[in-house]
């Protein structure tokens, strides 16, 4: 069916207002030749239906968008924003969808720290209502702003999304949920109507425009609730999550691969593991057989802590599950508490004091100076905690203590801030706010660079 949304781009305001008030219209392609009534017209598919950024370096990015035509379609990148000059660049791959086709164009030889616009063109006309924007990294030491989030009902149009847009973070990461459907069934097009539901809704769709996005996934938007490795959604889920999101590169090329991935901004190293994938099932006890992550992705966790303890001044650990707690849960690591020691002892063993760990599922901002994660050899204080959420979900708490406490509630994200000059020190700021801009917690703590 196609709806008054469908063909706004293509018809006069008065006669869209008339269709928004329940009016029925038709539409026909009328042959000039023949003077036959035709079928409604192709062109009156809407050229984009979304369209969003990531995948973001000193000197690249990635866009992707699902468009309702393949041919004449080219992406328009500029440092200016009246696209003068600007550079145009056709799709790398086209991917099928039940509307159309999802389009991945990739973005090289940009310069760093430079913002950029970008804009589908089709058949000379540009889609102006769908145009975006970017800010390649800076080379070297930089101010950082990170925002971040979970748990958002599908397709929600919360205020939180326009707060956290209007901050201006260098880029948004998605800490899971970023969909309800709780999918059983190993249907693709399951997930992608999930996704089009998320990146249609005008406030979601507006922030994911602006903002380049890193994102990774938690239970709601992997498979049902709570779901692990043997959900029956699994590789409808990693399949959709390649063709639709602008992803960093991932570690596994396999089609059954996890999608654990890292990427660097000046001296912050940003690491995001993939805690559902490759879960044990619930009936495997705790200890050496139980994990979260999979010796393969443990092993490439392990390989991404110690090099960049070496190379870089912050490791920013994207976890979507609680850390701190006792209670065995299957779904926190208080479940998995043999493979929580094994990770805590690695990194006393390796000496590795620069880890900050972002986290969302529970519906709460909270923070914990690492007062509560004792979880080493040693029992010393680990490293520091953000949960950030619920972007728009009921209020929940989990997991804990929290030595700076813990807010449940909904329109609520977190704010990650690095001050870097590039010395023997950074000052890291961790904030949990809500959608009204309110700071309802905040920790500042200073780290040594080593080496410099």
């Amino acid at each position: 069916m196609i709806t008054s949304r469908d063909l706004s781009p293509y018809f006069p305001s008065g006669l869209m207002a008339a269709m928004s008030e329940g009016r029925t219209f038709h539409f026909y392609h009328w042959d000039a030749v023949a003077g036959d009534r035709l079928t409604v017209a192709p062109d009156a598919r809407p050229v984009v239906h979304w369209i969003w950024s990531g995948a973001v370096t000193t000197q690249s990015a990635r866009i992707t968008a699902l468009l309702g035509h393949m041919e004449d379609v080219v992406l328009l990148v500029s440092a200016e924003d009246d696209f003068n000059p600007a550079v145009r660049i056709a799709p790398t791959r086209w991917i099928p969808e039940s509307r159309g086709w999802i389009a991945h164009f990739d973005v090289p030889e940009l310069s760093a720290g430079t913002t950029y616009h970008y804009v589908i063109e089709r058949k000379g006309r540009v889609i102006w209502q769908h145009a975006g924007t970017f800010r390649t990294f800076p080379k070297g030491a930089s101010h950082l702003r990170i925002a971040m989030g979970s748990c958002a009902a599908t397709g929600s149009n919360h205020p939180v999304f326009s707060t956290i847009m209007q901050l201006q973070p260098d880029f948004f990461l998605h800490l899971g949920d970023l969909h309800y459907e709780d999918i059983a069934v190993n249907e693709v097009q399951l997930f992608k109507d999930a996704y089009h539901a998320v990146l249609t809704a005008p406030r979601q769709a507006e922030l994911y425009r602006s903002t380049p996005i890193a994102y990774i996934w938690d239970d709601h938007d992997y498979g049902p609730n709570n779901s692990d490795g043997s959900s029956p959604s699994r590789m409808a889920a990693l399949k959709s999550y390649r063709a639709a999101v602008p992803h960093y590169p991932l570690v596994s090329d396999e089609e059954d691969g996890s999608i654990q991935q890292a990427f660097s901004f000046g001296r912050v190293r940003i690491i995001m593991t993939d805690g559902r994938s490759m879960r044990s099932a619930r009936s495997v006890a705790d200890g050496p057989e139980r994990t979260q992550l999979g010796a393969r992705q443990l092993a490439w966790l392990k390989r991404e802590l110690s090099a960049a303890a070496r190379d870089y001044a912050l490791i920013v650990w994207a976890n979507t599950v609680p850390w701190i707690g006792e209670e065995p849960n299957y779904d926190r690591w208080s479940g998995f508490q043999y493979e929580r020691r094994a990770i805590a002892g690695f990194l006393e063993r390796e000496g590795i004091h620069n880890v900050v760990m972002v986290s969302g599922d529970a519906h709460m901002v909270a923070i914990d100076d690492g007062t509560n994660n004792r979880y080493g050899p040693s029992g010393e204080p680990l490293f520091p905690i953000l949960h950030a959420a619920a972007l728009d979900r009921r209020g929940s708490v989990k997991g804990g203590p929290y030595s700076h406490g813990a807010f449940p509630g909904p329109g609520q994200f977190g704010l990650l801030e690095v001050e870097d000059d590039g010395g023997s020190t950074i000052r890291v700021t961790l904030k949990g706010m809500n959608h009204w801009g309110e700071v309802l917690v905040e920790h500042s703590f200073e780290r040594a660079v080593f080496p410099q």
